[in-house]
């Protein structure tokens, strides 16, 4: 089947039918660099075409409110259900969190910050911070993505801004940024709010981008872990929210969102045998899990990616 695909994509190729993509090859690829091999002109072929749709393999039967499946490196939608609603995503907000944060702290992610009382008195989903202790920038965004910590996101919106409705501004700047134009943001956590929703098609582009960064996509594929304060005295134990992390080799991330209104959501993240990686967004599934890890193991499946032999 792999060997079928890549006989198509290099049969279009010299065929004419992908003109644009010979040009970006010639153009982008040093092709004629000595140290250009056959693994880096396969890994920016995929990249460039995307995989390709195997015969015989019909769309999975997900029950999701709304589902997107995506090829990360490509960007290619592999699979759609109502990608464009509008729904709220609960924690799955804390994506863009998280990427208003490493705009912030990328180089400097030592950098200690106090916990503010406001913080400190969250309420929901917490890593239970201490008021007026200090954690590093790196610890606080672990206990942001992995426990899915309100109190977390809270003291980046009242470090980063002078307020959290000025770091909501940033999320959805940023969101336009992104070109995401069916996202807005009224909190930085998840909290159901009347003007706080996104799609599908909105938080897999979301995800991609976090997920080229190495440590957005380090952390979100961390099971368990313990972080401390700067002294060493004070110990915040964090558990993964997302149940297929630990439990399959293959899945890498990456994030989970449950409230009433936005029932239980999934972004989820695999990688296949070959590096090929995935993503797939459930908005509102009766069993984020189960659907999550199914449509991964779909997308893997039902397309082939050019390999190198």
């Amino acid at each position: 089947m792999k060997s079928l695909a890549l006989i198509l994509v290099i049969a279009q190729f010299f065929s004419g039918a992908l003109n644009t993509i010979q040009g970006q090859l010639l153009e982008t690829f040093n092709i004629f660099d000595a140290n250009y091999t056959l693994t880096s002109f396969v890994q920016n072929l995929n990249t460039l075409i995307g995989p390709i749709k195997n015969p015989g393999y019909p769309g999975p039967e997900l029950a999701a409110k709304s589902v997107m499946i995506l090829d990360q490196d490509s960007g290619r939608v592999l699979y759609a259900k109502n990608p464009d609603a509008r729904l709220p995503i609960a924690s799955l907000t804390k994506i863009m969190t998280a990427l208003v944060v490493l705009d912030k702290y990328q180089n400097n992610l030592d950098m200690p910050i106090q916990v503010s009382s406001i913080a400190a008195e969250a309420t929901g989903s917490r890593m239970y911070l201490y008021k007026n202790e200090r954690l590093t920038a790196l610890d606080l965004l672990k206990g942001l993505l992995i426990q899915s910590a309100n109190d977390a996101a809270t003291v980046f919106a009242t470090e980063i801004a002078d307020d959290p409705s000025s770091f909501v501004r940033a999320m959805n700047s940023k969101a336009q940024e992104m070109g995401l134009i069916n996202t807005h943001f009224t909190n930085d956590i998840g909290f159901d709010e009347a003007d706080h929703y996104s799609t599908a098609r909105d938080i897999a582009e979301m995800t991609r981008v976090a997920l080229n960064n190495e440590i957005f996509a380090e952390i979100v594929a961390i099971d368990k872990t313990t972080v401390y304060d700067i002294t060493g005295r004070l110990s915040h134990s964090l558990n993964n929210t997302n149940e297929l992390i630990g439990r399959f080799k293959n899945v890498i991330g990456v994030k989970t969102g449950t409230t009433d209104e936005a029932g239980e959501s999934l972004v989820a993240s695999a990688v296949g045998s070959s590096g090929q990686r995935v993503i797939a967004v459930l908005l509102n599934s009766p069993d984020r899990f189960r659907e999550g890890k199914e449509a991964l193991d779909w997308a893997l499946r039902a397309y082939s990616w050019i390999e190198v032999v």
